[in-house]
């Protein structure tokens, strides 16, 4: 088939003949409200991307991989990097052990966590210097944003705080008697990445994008080394397994972006220290990467994406402008700002986290797994703290599920309250449908429980609600009623012996911690 004949089959579809159409499927709902969403940086998402979109971007002109100003990263025939991993051992002769079996196993490079300038080469005996790092060492050379990550900065604030650090060294290299080009040699960039996978490949991008400048002002022309953990802020200790696919995705944005070497940290790392297991699958998550997807071949996968070259850009602008204002002294309180807005998104389970605040498995415990505490604070780790005080109480309240009327409704609304309760680590007993309140009231009797959840559709509940709540009520004085929902006649079902609502819009840490109070397991 010749590509005239091909072309004329699949003919170019104008932005307006698109958005025609998404108008027509709309019928009259808000296009912003609907499809557009707005990130926490106050960039502002469209459902679709065309060429259009890149035409002014003026660093896609021309530019081609290991060329200034890096977008397409700083290698020109291929996309490897380094596979870092970390030492967990104390113990020196431990570690050094740990760090050789490390590297006859996939790893490119070790860095220990542990020790003192005095250890360093008891730790690194027998291995080759260049494959060595050491975390404890203070490296001023080393930018390091891992700790305002994990404090719940955006990435527009951790870009920021990345280039005044860079600047700051830079300055002070050259002022000590170094060369542009000296300086910049010794200089790297420490981040981590996060789970929202396009923004974080953005992110990368950006970094050199904005470096490559900064050092051409020193008329350097070069751009960042970086090196990428994945983050520790979405780690969780409940279902802890679900870290190896957090960590993987997060690992394939910092290598799709060009990372120059990647550390996974092992998926057990929150709550006790890793074992060789969790080592060893945080290790082969890169070397899969690497030797069966192959994303070490191909020189910047995400070129072309008109999504995520629109995505660079807009990260690039936004924190040049912000670093144009950039203040050390107010800083803190704007990554607080960042951090308070993700943790209403936390406990609205807008921002969800499988197996902690939505999905959680009801038969989990994890208090007597615990061996290790961190100082870094976690987006989970507020919903974390509701359950293991449920676990420790030894007391889990029972919540039971009066279901009934609409099939489909009531199964939504049930499936919605065992996932909000099971979040704090209640025992819930699910129903499949009840038909008369005399049924209901035996298995109320039979399974003693402290909550009542009817779960109905919003027509139906008045009936409902009138002929069950008054017998829950007799029959159970200190039984508390709820509803699944949030009706427009909450006032009549009140009236009717209803005493709370729970729905999509309940703040679910404070209503958890409300009735951690109220049922004595606080």
């Amino acid at each position: 088939m010749s590509q005239e004949k091909l072309f004329a089959e699949f003919p170019d579809v104008s932005t307006e003949e698109w958005e025609a159409t998404i108008q027509a499927d709309l019928k009259g709902a808000d296009y912003e409200k609907k499809l557009v969403w707005k990130t926490l940086e106050g960039i502002a998402v469209k459902p679709y991307y065309r060429k259009a979109d890149t035409d002014g971007i003026s660093w896609l002109l021309n530019n081609l991989p290991g060329e200034f100003p890096f977008a397409r990263g700083t290698k020109k025939t291929d996309n490897n990097w380094e596979i870092r991993e970390n030492i967990y051992e104390e113990n020196v002769a431990a570690a050094n052990a740990a760090a050789k079996l490390a590297l006859e196993r996939g790893a490119n490079a070790v860095c220990f966590l542990h020790g003192t300038q005095a250890d360093c080469q008891a730790l690194s005996a027998g291995i080759d210097s260049s494959k060595v790092y050491f975390d404890f060492i203070e490296n001023k050379s080393i930018i390091k944003t891992h700790n305002y990550h994990n404090a719940g900065a955006n990435i527009i604030q951790e870009l920021s705080i990345a280039l005044y650090g860079g600047l700051e060294q830079m300055d002070a290299l050259t002022e000590a008697g170094q060369t542009a080009e000296q300086a910049a040699a010794q200089i790297s960039f420490s981040i981590s990445v996060g789970s929202r996978y396009f923004l974080e490949i953005a992110k990368i991008r950006a970094l050199r994008i904005l470096w490559a400048n900064v050092l051409k002002e020193y008329g350097v022309t070069g751009t960042a080394k970086i090196h990428v953990c994945t983050s520790l802020w979405n780690a969780t200790v409940f279902d802890p397994n679900v870290n190896m696919l957090r960590v993987t995705t997060e690992a394939m944005s910092a290598a799709i972006a060009g990372a120059d070497s990647i550390t996974v940290i092992p998926y057990d790392a929150v709550f006790k220290k890793p074992d060789e297991f969790s080592c060893r699958i945080a290790r082969n998550v890169q070397l899969l990467l690497k030797n069966e997807c192959n994303f070490h071949k191909i020189v910047d996968p995400s070129a072309g994406s008109y999504y995520i070259e629109t995505l660079t850009e807009q990260i690039a602008s936004k924190v040049l402008e912000a670093f144009k204002k950039f203040d050390p002294n107010s800083i803190e309180k704007a990554i607080e700002e960042s951090c308070k807005q993700k943790e209403k998104l936390i406990a609205q389970r807008r921002e969800v986290f499988v197996g902690t605040n939505q999905y959680p498995n009801l038969q989990e415990k994890m208090s007597d797994k615990i061996t290790t505490t961190s100082s870094i604070r976690r987006g989970p780790q507020v919903f974390e703290e509701l359950r293991l005080q449920t676990e420790k109480s030894g007391k889990a309240p029972k919540v039971f599920l009066w279901t009934a009327g609409d099939l489909g409704m009531r199964l939504a609304r049930a499936t919605f309250i065992k996932n909000f309760f099971g979040c704090a680590g209640y025992t819930v007993i699910d129903t499949n449908g009840i038909s008369s309140v005399a049924e209901g009231i035996e298995l109320v009797k039979k399974n003693s429980p402290q909550i009542v959840v009817l779960c109905s559709k919003d027509e139906e509940y008045s009936g409902l609600a009138k002929e069950i709540f008054p017998a829950l009520e007799k029959e159970f004085p200190g039984i508390i009623r709820i509803i699944a929902g949030n009706p427009k006649d909450a006032e009549e079902l009140k009236a009717a012996g209803a005493q709370d609502f729970i729905h999509v819009l309940t703040n679910v840490i404070d209503s958890l911690s409300s009735y951690q109070k109220k049922l004595g397991v606080a």
